[in-house]
């Protein structure tokens, strides 16, 4: 049995999107980790298991409308999408007491050497304008092809290519100036005598 990681399109979803109690439980195992870092990204570690676990809940829901999905993660990175945006607008209607970095520094890698760089990283990624960190986030955490980053912001793929090269661009740039510099030490001049 495939599953929906391997299908370019869904195709096959009208056979196995109706009746099948594993097919929801296959999407989540395939993507779930994917829209929860892309998630977390946007939002913070807190609010993404509440958007993933809402996107999932609208699935179950609209389970009969499946089968007419034509690029299944497309239609899941639209639909976290969607999601983000109504949390960040109630976020913005209520905002919280903290500013979300501790909460964003933990979704970093852990093998990253030194704390301060999670953090260098987190704020370089939170400077990017959101249309470039959008696709960032979508390439690296949604581990999407640029033709679907670009089904899922409708924009043009060569757009979602420049916007990534640009965003990397001012990631690299920006931690290149941030970055810790190792502490230079002048050779003492001998002297023989």
């Amino acid at each position: 049995m495939s599953s929906p990681a391997e299908h370019e399109d869904s195709d096959d979803l009208p056979q196995r999107g109706e009746g099948e109690p594993d097919f929801l439980a296959e999407i989540y195992d395939a993507y779930g980790v994917r829209l929860y870092r892309a998630a977390a990204r946007l939002l913070g570690v807190a609010d993404a298991e509440d958007v993933v676990q809402e996107l999932f809940v609208a699935l179950a829901r609209s389970r009969d409308r499946l089968p007419t999905v034509e690029h299944l993660p497309a239609y899941l990175f639209v639909s976290l999408r969607r999601l983000v945006a109504c949390a960040l607008e109630q976020r913005r209607r209520a905002p919280r007491q903290c500013d979300g970095r501790e909460e964003i520094a933990a979704t970093q890698p852990k093998d990253v050497a030194a704390p301060d760089w999670r953090e260098h990283l987190t704020l370089a990624l939170q400077a990017l304008p959101l249309e470039q960190r959008e696709v960032v986030i979508l390439k690296i955490d949604g581990e999407l092809t640029f033709a679907e980053i670009a089904q899922v912001l409708d924009i043009r793929p060569n757009t979602a290519a420049s916007r990534y090269r640009y965003a990397l661009d001012k990631l690299r740039a920006r931690l290149s100036d941030e970055a810790p510099r190792p502490v230079e030490t002048q050779p003492k001049s001998v002297t023989r005598e």
